[in-house]
């Protein structure tokens, strides 16, 4: 059986800048990834600590940059946003300050190319289809009062 090498925390610095160079990353999710590599919690705070120093981890930009992008590509409500960004170890300071940023017109939009997605083959003027449209528009993360509406909207 072989013996498992220990890891060279340099290496795993280099190797996780050159992660966050290319696309944002939590200080949570850097620390799990420096974790499952072996490394004591001593070393991946220092390395995490590093990161943060230099620019390449910033967790309320990662928030902002997350909340964009699952508005405008996954068409995910706040609800299902806060708790992807808590799931990531971002603080709740951040993921408020984050979701107080959300651009309305462009939620609404999100919700409303979500809804029109969702509702096809449905019948909105039957009961059941659009409890069924609430359902699938809240398990995106949407809250009861704008969904009501975009129904609303899509029964005229």
């Amino acid at each position: 059986m072989k013996s498992r090498t220990l890891p060279d925390p340099d290496k795993l610095l280099l190797r996780m800048m050159s992660l966050c160079a290319g696309a944002e990353h939590s200080t949570g999710e850097i620390s799990r990834k420096l974790m499952r590599q072996g490394l004591s919690s001593e070393e991946t705070a220092r390395i995490v600590e590093r990161l943060v120093a230099d620019k390449f981890i910033d967790d309320s930009r990662f928030a902002r940059a997350y909340v964009n992008d699952k508005i405008k590509f996954s068409n995910w409500g706040r609800n299902k946003i806060r708790m992807g960004l808590l799931s990531k170890g971002i603080s709740v300071r951040n993921v408020d300050a984050a979701l107080r940023s959300i651009d309305m017109k462009e939620y609404g939009v999100a919700l409303l190319r979500a809804a029109r997605s969702k509702s096809k083959g449905l019948d909105l003027e039957d009961y059941q289809s659009r409890m069924r449209l609430y359902r699938m528009l809240s398990s995106c993360g949407y809250e009861g009062m704008y969904i009501n509406k975009v129904i609303d909207y899509l029964r005229r």
